[in-house]
C-alpha cells in the first residue's frame, strides 16, 4: 500500500505503530533486522578503472558534464588528476544516478547551520555507520591504535585534493595543531578530546599521508571524537589570515574592517558559509554565503574525493539552492507547492502531518521515516547556575523540580501538540541502551497538583494574596521561558505547561525569540528556563548533554560546563553531584578498556537520576521528511541521530534528479 492510497488517520496511526515497534525492540522481544538505511560505503582498494580514460579518448565520461566541458577547455585538470588514488567508493541506495539539477530546500539563515552543514557539508576524519553500529573511515581511510590507547595513526587518501586543488596532507592536521590549538589566542581553552587524563595531546607528520596523535593517558573516546570533528584546516590558505604568518597585513585588515581582534578576523576567513573562498572537502562548494540574507547556494566540488560503485565522481546534483526564509510556515507554503525537493526540518511536526499528508499529490512529494534515538521529545530546563541568586537558590532545589514535574499533565501535552504520540516520560537513555535507568526514565511523571503543592509549601515558597507563590528572598516567583520560533513544538509545548505552572501558584511567561538570540542568551547563562533540543539516549557516551554538564548544549548548568572546560580558570566551581560527574567523565575520556568506560557512565547516570536536573515530556515520537518524487536515492526510513549529522548519514552526494 503507498502513501497516497492511506487514509490520514492510518497514516498517523502508522507513525506511531513505528515508535510502538521501537519500543517492542527495546523492551526485549525479538530483534528484527533494520532497514537498509541509506547507501552503502564499498571497501574497496583502489578506484573502478574506468575512473581514468586514456588521452585521445577525450575527458573521462565519469563525471558531471560540465566538468567534462572545463577539461576539454583546459580551465580544470582531467578527472584521473583530481581523484585520489584510492577515493572512497559509495554504493548507491537505489541505482547509480545521473548528473544535474539543483536540490531545492530552505534556511531559516545563519542560525540554521544544522540543516547547512548536513547537507551542503559534512565531512569528517571518520563517520558513523548508517544504522550507528559502529565507526568506519571517511577521510582517513584506515588507522591503528596501540593496544593502551595512546597512540592513534591514521592513513589518509593518496593524492586527496581541497575544493582549489591544492593536496590535502598530513600538514593540515599539523597546521590545526601548531597553529590554531596551540594558539592561545585562537584556542584559549584546548579541546577537552585532545586531553585525555588532563594533558594536551600532540600531533606528528609520519609522512604526507600518514598523521599520528599522542596521549599521555588512554583516549578512551578519541573514536567517537573524530566521527564527529575535523581535526585540520587548510593551512596553505588560512596562513595569510593568522597573525603569525601574515602580521603587517592582518593587523592593516584589523584595522580597517569592522573587527575586534585579529581571532574574528581569522575567524571570519575560515567560515565556509560565508567566505566562499575558503578551501573546502565537501561535495558542494558555497557560492552564495549564508550572508547574501536571501539565499544559499552550492555548487558541486570538482576535487571531491568520493565515487560510486561504477567510477563516477560524485556528487550527481550540480546545485543546491537553499532560500532563507523568515518562517517555518513559508517553507510549508513551498512544500505544498511542489517547491521543495528533500527535507525534514523545521516544517516537518506532528502538527503539519495531516496538511502535508494532504497535500502529496499536488505538491508531487512522497515521506520517508525518521526513527530518533533521542532520550525524550522535549528537555525542559531550569538555568541552575542563574545570575539572580534568587531564582538560582528556588531552581537548585530539586524538590522544585519535582513539584514542577508532578504539575504537568503530560497525556494533554501528548494529545494536543503531538497527536496523541508518545508516552510520558522523562529524560533518559531508551530502553535499547545498555545504559538504561529505570529510575530516570520513570519518576515523577504522575500529574498530581496536590502533590506539587505540597510540596511546594514544604519548601517554603509561600503563596500571596494573588494565589501566586514568592521566593525565598520574597520576591514573586517569576521566570521567562525562552523557546525558538523555529522549534514550533517548544512554544507550544510551554504555553501548555506554563498554564499548568499556575495552578499550582509559580508564574511565567513565554517568550518566542529568535534561535540566534536564544543560543546568545543560553551560551551567557542570561536565561531562565528554556525548552531544549535532547540529547543521545542510545550510545549516551557521545553526548551525555542531559545527563550531566557535559557541553553548552546542557542549557541547565552552562556556567558548570565552562568551570569544566577551563580546569576551573573561569566561571564557578559546580555543586558536589555534579563536579563528581565531571570527574567520572574525565576517567571515561582517559579509559581504554569498554567495561571500564560502561561501568562510570552507568554512575553518571545515576547521579542524574538522583539529581534531576532536567524535566523530560513524552518518548520520541517518530519523525519524517518529505521527498520529491522525482529526487532519488533517499532511503524510505533512517536513523536520526546528532553525532550522526541526518541526513548527511544517508550520503547526500549519492542523490539524483530524475528528469
Amino acid at each position: 500500500m503507498t502513501a497516497k492510497q492511506v487514509s490520514r488517520r492510518e497514516f498517523l496511526r502508522f507513525s506511531a505503530l513505528t515508535a510502538a515497534g521501537i519500543a517492542m525492540v527495546a523492551c526485549g522481544g525479538q530483534p528484527t533486522e533494520a532497514p537498509e538505511p541509506t547507501a552503502k560505503v564499498e571497501e574497496t582498494q583502489e578506484a573502478p578503472k574506468s575512473t581514468a580514460v586514456p588521452e585521445e579518448t577525450g575527458p573521462s565520461t565519469k563525471q558531471s558534464p560540465i566538468f567534462q566541458e572545463m577539461v576539454k577547455a583546459g580551465t580544470l585538470p582531467p578527472l584521473e588528476d583530481r581523484m585520489p588514488v584510492e577515493p572512497m567508493v559509495i554504493k548507491p541506495y537505489e541505482k547509480v544516478g545521473v548528473y544535474g539539477g539543483t536540490w531545492r530546500s530552505g534556511s531559516t539563515g545563519r542560525a540554521d547551520g544544522a540543516w547547512q552543514s548536513r547537507t551542503m557539508a559534512w565531512e569528517d576524519l571518520l563517520r558513523w555507520e548508517t544504522d550507528l553500529t559502529g565507526i568506519i573511515p571517511n577521510v582517513a581511510k584506515e588507522w591503528e591504535v596501540t593496544d593502551d590507547g595512546k597512540e592513534w595513526t591514521f592513513y589518509l587518501r593518496k593524492g586527496m585534493k581541497w575544493s582549489d586543488g591544492h593536496p590535502f596532507t598530513a600538514d593540515d592536521f599539523i597546521y590545526w595543531y601548531e597553529d590554531v590549538v596551540l594558539d592561545d589566542d585562537l584556542s584559549p581553552s584546548k579541546p577537552g578530546w585532545m586531553k585525555p587524563g588532563g594533558e594536551l595531546g600532540t600531533v606528528e607528520k609520519v609522512d604526507d599521508s600518514t598523521v599520528k596523535f599522542k596521549f599521555m593517558a588512554a583516549n578512551g573516546l578519541f573514536l567517537f571524537t573524530l566521527a564527529n570533528n575535523q581535526p585540520f584546516q587548510p593551512g596553505h590558505y588560512l596562513k595569510q589570515f593568522h597573525i603569525k604568518y601574515n602580521k603587517e597585513e592582518v593587523e592593516k585588515a584589523v584595522e580597517e574592517g569592522s573587527f575586534d581582534d585579529w581571532v574574528g578576523y581569522y575567524g571570519a576567513k575560515n567560515d565556509y558559509r560565508d567566505n566562499v573562498d575558503r578551501p573546502v572537502i565537501y561535495a558542494w562548494m558555497i557560492t552564495v554565503p549564508v550572508g547574501s540574507a536571501t539565499q544559499i547556494k552550492a555548487e558541486r566540488n570538482p576535487y571531491y574525493w568520493k565515487v560510486d560503485t561504477e567510477g563516477n565522481q560524485l556528487p550527481y546534483i550540480d546545485v543546491l539552492d537553499f532560500p532563507i526564509v523568515e518562517s517555518a510556515d513559508i517553507l510549508l507554503m513551498k512544500a505544498l507547492n511542489g517547491e521543495i525537493d528533500m527535507m525534514a526540518r523545521h516544517f516537518t511536526n506532528d502538527q503539519n502531518k495531516p496538511v502535508l499528508f494532504d497535500g502529496q499529490e499536488k505538491g508531487d512529494y512522497h515521506f520517508v521515516a525518521i526513527n530518533s534515538t533521542g532520550e525524550n521529545k522535549i528537555n525542559l530546563c531550569f538555568n541552575l547556575v542563574h545570575k539572580d541568586p534568587g531564582l538560582r537558590e528556588v531552581f537548585q532545589k530539586k524538590e522544585f523540580r519535582i513539584a514542577m514535574s508532578h504539575a504537568i499533565n503530560r497525556q494533554e501535552v501528548i494529545d494536543t501538540v503531538y497527536v496523541g504520540q508518545g508516552t510520558p516520560r522523562q529524560s533518559g537513555p531508551i530502553e535499547a541502551s545498555k545504559f538504561y535507568n529505570e529510575q530516570l526514565a520513570t519518576q515523577y511523571l504522575e500529574y498530581d497538583v496536590d502533590k506539587a503543592n505540597q510540596i511546594l509549601d514544604e519548601l517554603g515558597l509561600e503563596k500571596g494574596p494573588d494565589g501566586m507563590r514568592k521566593r525565598f528572598d520574597g520576591e514573586p516567583l517569576y521566570f521567562n521561558i525562552d523557546c525558538m520560533v523555529n522549534a514550533t513544538d517548544h512554544g507550544q509545548v510551554m504555553e501548555i505547561v506554563s498554564k499548568m505552572w499556575k495552578e499550582v501558584g509559580v508564574d511565567s511567561a513565554v517568550k518566542n525569540i529568535e534561535r540566534a538570540l536564544f543560543y546568545e542568551r543560553k551560551e551567557a547563562s542570561e536565561h531562565d528556563m528554556v525548552p531544549f533540543w535532547v540529547g543521545d539516549g542510545m550510545v549516551v557516551l557521545v553526548d551525555p548533554r542531559s545527563y550531566m554538564p557535559y557541553s553548552h548544549e546542557s542549557p541547565f548548568a552552562n556556567a558548570w560546563v565552562t568551570w569544566r572546560d577551563t580546569n576551573g580558570a573561569e566561571s564557578e566551581e559546580p555543586i558536589e553531584p555534579a563536579k563528581r560527574q565531571i570527574e567520572l567523565y574525565q576517567q571515561i575520556e582517559a579509559t581504554a578498556g569498554e567495561e571500564e568506560k560502561e561501568k562510570l557512565m552507568k554512575e553518571i547516570i545515576q547521579i542524574a537520576a538522583d539529581q534531576f536536573w532536567v524535566i523530560g515530556i513524552c518518548s520520541p515520537t517518530p519523525g519524517y521528511g518529505i521527498v520529491k518524487n522525482n529526487f532519488k536515492n533517499v532511503p524510505p526510513e533512517y536513523f536520526s541521530w546528532w553525532p550522526a549529522r541526518d541526513p548527511a548519514n544517508t550520503y547526500p552526494e549519492q542523490y539524483y534528479i530524475e528528469s
